[in-house]
């Protein structure tokens, strides 16, 4: 009886928290948008990062230059704002708005300064 309390209180705790961070991660993706995904090329490249596909097979699916996606994912990746692996030498990349969020909170706290 104890462990299922536990749960639902850990439960209550996970959408408390799910909910504070909301609006945080909606304004930092719209600050995203703005600063980031800033043609509609860069908008297929992001959408497309799903994980699982190498970035060749995401420039064959969108139709771009291998060069042009590689460099678009290095901008991401050296500013922390998407997750990857890799496979042999390709990069996977992964979209992650709680990185996004992270990084324009981290901002915000360097203008504050």
């Amino acid at each position: 009886m104890e462990n299922s309390k536990i749960e639902r209180l850990l439960t209550c705790l996970l959408e408390e928290v799910q909910l504070l961070t909301v609006t945080t991660k909606a304004d930092a993706l719209e600050k995203f948008n703005t600063d980031f995904l800033t043609s509609d090329l860069r908008k297929a490249m992001y959408s497309a990062f799903d994980g699982e596909k190498t970035l060749p097979e995401i420039s064959k699916e969108i139709n771009c230059k291998l060069n042009t996606l590689q460099i678009f994912a290095q901008t991401l990746v050296d500013n922390d704002l998407v997750e990857y692996t890799t496979r042999g030498n390709a990069r996977i990349i992964n979209k992650s708005v709680t990185k996004i969020a992270i990084y324009y909170a981290r901002k915000t706290i360097k203008e504050k300064e």
